[in-house]
């Protein structure tokens, strides 16, 4: 087993003070970099978002709207038209597109 000493006092008292210094922030920044490193190492990457469905879309813009139905009713009976326009466009794309391959 060995071991090492470092014998500060050969330095003036003025640098011996700045030495010190500087060592206390290497270790510190040392500390933040091994902490920066271990958390982007071992952090749990979340679980990539899933597409929503247009009658899923659809869905939460008729429940948004049932939220505005209280403060604005226009509003809300437009966004009930809106969400019953993109499912019906939906599902006609979705029509068209099984027709096409249909065809092929």
């Amino acid at each position: 087993m060995s071991s090492s000493v470092f014998n500060l006092n050969i330095f003036p008292a003025r640098e011996r003070s700045s030495i010190g210094a500087a060592l206390g922030e290497v270790t510190v920044a040392f500390k933040h970099l091994a902490t920066a490193l271990a958390s982007k190492v071992f952090a749990s990457t979340p679980a990539p978002a899933r597409n929503l469905t247009a009658f899923e879309e659809a869905e939460e813009l008729r429940s948004f709207a049932a939220d505005m139905q209280a403060q604005d009713p226009h509003f809300a009976q437009d966004l009930f038209a809106a969400a019953d326009r993109h499912e019906v466009e939906a599902a006609a794309l979705t029509a068209a597109r099984s027709i096409a391959c249909g065809l092929r």
